[in-house]
């Protein structure tokens, strides 16, 4: 009989910090009065404090004075029923047809995170064209949220990269990414953005999002979405998934995974949400079984008090349209900080064209800037962003947006002079 490992993880290699974990804890530790957070998708309000929304409020307050209200488990490891169908009506739309023929499969999820680890472990099990090669790949663009590739490679996915965004304009390379797409193997897995996409702020026009439909369909692929913010890049909701429904609409395979963490402010509460199009109710039933399995092994049972906000929220005739106008302000208060940080930055006779920050949509911008230029502005000027030039629109506001603008003026004037 073999010896017993006095230390059974003693062969683990040493893990390594994630860049933007480390880059928040250097922050933390800097000292400097004028150091500016830039680094992190919360919103903030124009005085850089955290923002509770006022209907988040009420509901809570609802829950609270609920004398029925309790932390028993939820009936079902999907999550409420009345969690689901509200949620299904408000990303898919409240008449979808697909809703009508119960074709469009849900589960609740921790946050997006989880639903895209869900996702891919429901792909990995049960995707048949990867069963059929024995061969699991899942196509990203390039400029994707940092967690992605980790989260489909956890579940022992490949992950390839598309190119997404001409660094030349910071802007969308619509033609380079679509040509991409029809020259993968027909049936691949590509994940897309509703909009508001985390890193570059950059997302395909209305006419865009058809032709990537036209193209989905004709090969065949199955996209995955991954929508965590809606409403963040127009300030409506609904104009913000039409690209989703469109290809719903057009029985595109998909996976849908969204979050109510932005656009509810629930950031720590991981209340999300996970769908999946079936092409008839009988394989549906199929399906959610087997999404109760996964349910059970991720959580054992769905968390209660977020999902409860929402269900309070959405429910209620006076709260959900107020919820609305409040998700509009803070995409509006958005688009204002990038205005007055462009302005700024060419009133300071920047170099470069900085028309691109207001072009771009939502909680980021890929402002085009070196990982030198980027080093700098945190070592002396302590404006802390991710290496790839990704600025978190949200962590700007009256205190720190005139401070910014003149460090990265002050960046670009001294590299670009050497």
């Amino acid at each position: 009989m073999g010896s017993i490992t006095a230390n059974p993880f003693q062969d683990i290699p040493a893990g390594r910090t994630e860049s933007l974990e480390a880059l928040i804890t250097q922050f933390r530790a800097d000292t400097d009065p004028k150091r500016t957070d830039l680094l992190v998708g919360v919103y903030k309000t124009d005085e850089g404090k955290a923002y509770v929304l006022p209907s988040v409020k009420e509901a809570k307050n609802r829950i609270f004075n609920d004398p029925d209200w309790h932390h028993e488990y939820r009936p079902s490891s999907l999550g409420s029923q009345i969690y689901r169908d509200l949620s299904a009506k408000l990303l898919f739309g409240p008449d979808h047809r697909l809703l009508r023929e119960k074709r469009l499969i849900s589960t609740q999820t921790l946050g997006a995170s989880g639903g895209c680890h869900v996702g891919a472990v429901f792909l990995k099990q049960h995707y048949g064209p990867w069963k059929a090669n024995g061969n699991a790949e899942i196509f990203l663009p390039v400029e994707t949220w940092l967690n992605h590739p980790f989260v489909f490679q956890s579940a022992g996915i490949k992950t390839s990269f598309l190119p997404y965004l001409s660094t030349k304009t910071n802007t969308f390379d619509f033609a380079r990414f679509t040509d991409a797409i029809k020259s993968l193997p027909a049936q691949s897995v590509v994940l897309l953005q509703s909009g508001a996409q985390n890193p570059t702020g950059c997302d395909p026009s209305p006419d865009q999002w058809r032709e990537l439909a036209s193209i989905f369909s004709q090969r065949g692929h199955l996209a995955f979405f991954d929508a965590a913010y809606p409403g963040f890049a127009s300030g409506d909701i609904d104009t913000d998934l039409a690209g989703v429904r469109l290809f719903a609409e057009e029985e595109i395979p998909l996976v849908f995974v969204s979050t109510y963490g932005k656009s509810f402010g629930l950031y720590s509460e991981r209340v999300g949400f996970l769908s999946v199009l079936v092409p008839s109710e009988e394989v549906g039933k199929r399906v959610e079984a087997h999404l109760k399995l996964l349910a059970r092994a991720e959580s054992g049972a769905p968390p209660d008090f977020g999902s409860k906000i929402i269900e309070t929220v959405l429910s209620d005739d006076i709260l959900e349209p107020q919820w609305r106008l409040e998700l509009r302000e803070m995409a509006n208060q958005l688009k204002r900080r990038r205005i007055a940080l462009r302005e700024e930055l060419e009133k300071l006779e920047t170099p470069g064209n900085w028309q691109h920050i207001t072009d771009q949509n939502g909680m980021f911008s890929y402002v085009g800037l070196s990982v030198e230029q980027v080093t700098l502005l945190r070592n002396k000027y302590h404006v802390y962003l991710q290496d790839s030039g990704r600025i978190s629109i949200a962590g700007l506001n009256r205190f720190n947006i005139d401070y910014t603008a003149r460090s990265i003026s002050a960046v670009v004037k001294a590299t670009t002079s050497q």
